[in-house]
């Protein structure tokens, strides 16, 4: 299959820049990407729309948001129905690949590897199972308990990653301090300890495994820092000594995820409860994301949000980080591709247009790296491993 008529960038297409070129496909896999167009009486006409790797989110949950199996927990069944109808609509949006960051009952597990198997369509997906956390942050919610493994001490915090690995978890995520899902939840407060959360780093790593951690507060961003934590995810007040020990640390990432805070509710109550816990923190990590950017800071991709939730649909995370952390569009799309499949360690899979590489693509209708609200809307088509699935 050859593409043609397509505008490469050059940041994402291995330094070929085009306004009309040609990418060929051959078993799922890219096998030549040109500047000039394709002469092939079969090729895919592109229409001159600019065509980017497939899209990935490094922090979502095909469970929880959006209320997707809640209320359901004790069926897991009809849980894994509800997560394999969110997870296929990752698609619709060009995300070819996501990173469930904690799901009811492991579901994601099972999504995973009925993708993989070709059972059902959807993007690849790595899946933490459930998240690690501890009795300071237990919510009295049924979906969110049915998703956390809660561990105190270094020896229980051990045991917790060790039970998560044996279910073939892909990485670990922990909660290092409150979250602000819970309405109970205080983000500023760490809620893990410096020596608990080493023991999850040490533990995942005797297993091949990495750490993501659930970071609002700026102590507990240091410690995951200092603690070798791979993915500091939210960072919402992160503090200036903090981002200077993240830029000395290397193999450490942020993952900030503006759209979680984008507050979609319509009930009155409900809108004036989400938008005056959230507002605030919202302005918080805008000041705080941007100044790592403009430092330097290594940022990958994420949402904290799901492809059934209005943020999705309206490109929130993309909008919000051009428009209030005053990221440049080319490195938010970076950002989203080539950084986020360096975090993954799959930049020889995946990430960018390349010979060699699968051809997880997505064209989008117009110029997003001038006009970035191009991608505020959904992509025209998108490819996984060469097939047409949008």
């Amino acid at each position: 299959m050859i593409l043609t008529n397509c505008r490469l960038l050059p940041e994402l297409s291995g330094g070929i820049a085009s306004e009309n070129g040609s990418v060929e496909i051959l078993n799922g896999k890219i096998i030549q990407v040109s500047a000039q167009p394709s002469c092939a009486p079969d090729a895919f006409d592109c229409g001159g729309g600019t065509l980017l790797p497939g899209l990935i989110d490094l922090h979502t949950h095909i469970t929880i948001l959006g209320g997707v199996g809640a209320g359901k927990e004790h069926d897991p069944q009809a849980v894994l129905i509800d997560a394999m109808e969110c997870a296929r609509r990752f698609l619709d949006y060009g995300f070819t690949t996501i990173r469930d960051c904690g799901s009811i009952n492991r579901a994601a597990h099972y999504v995973r590897d009925a993708v993989n198997r070709g059972i059902i369509e959807g993007p690849r997906i790595f899946s933490s199972g459930r998240q690690i956390s501890t009795s300071a942050d237990s919510p009295k919610n049924a979906a969110t308990n049915a998703s956390i493994n809660f561990a105190d001490g270094e020896a229980d915090t051990r045991r917790a990653v060790r039970e998560e690995c044996v279910n073939l978890a892909d990485f670990i995520k922990i909660y290092a301090s409150g979250s602000a899902y819970l309405p109970t939840g205080i983000p500023k407060h760490p809620i893990m300890d410096y020596d608990e959360i080493c023991a999850a780093v040490n533990a995942a790593r005797a297993n091949g495994r990495y750490v993501a951690a659930h970071c609002h507060a700026d102590s507990a961003i240091r410690s995951c820092i200092r603690a070798g934590v791979r993915t500091i995810e939210h960072a919402t007040f992160l503090g200036s000594e903090t981002l200077q020990l993240l830029l000395d640390t290397p193999d450490c990432w942020l993952v900030p995820t503006f759209s979680a805070m984008y507050v979609s509710q319509t009930d009155p109550e409900a809108k004036a409860f989400w938008e005056a816990r959230l507002n605030p923190m919202l302005r918080q990590c805008a000041d705080a994301i941007g100044e790592a950017y403009r430092q330097g800071a290594k940022i990958g991709f994420g949402t904290d949000s799901s492809a059934v939730m209005t943020q999705y649909r309206l490109g929130k995370e993309f909008q919000m980080r051009h428009e209030l952390a005053g990221m440049a569009p080319i490195d938010i799309l970076t950002q989203a591709t080539k950084t986020n499949a360096e975090i993954l360690g799959l930049s020889d899979v995946i990430g960018e247009i390349r010979n060699g590489l699968c051809a997880d693509l997505a064209l989008f209708c117009g110029n997003p790296d001038k006009g970035f609200t191009v991608m505020y809307d959904r992509p025209a088509h998108v490819w996984k491993c060469g097939e047409l699935v949008r």
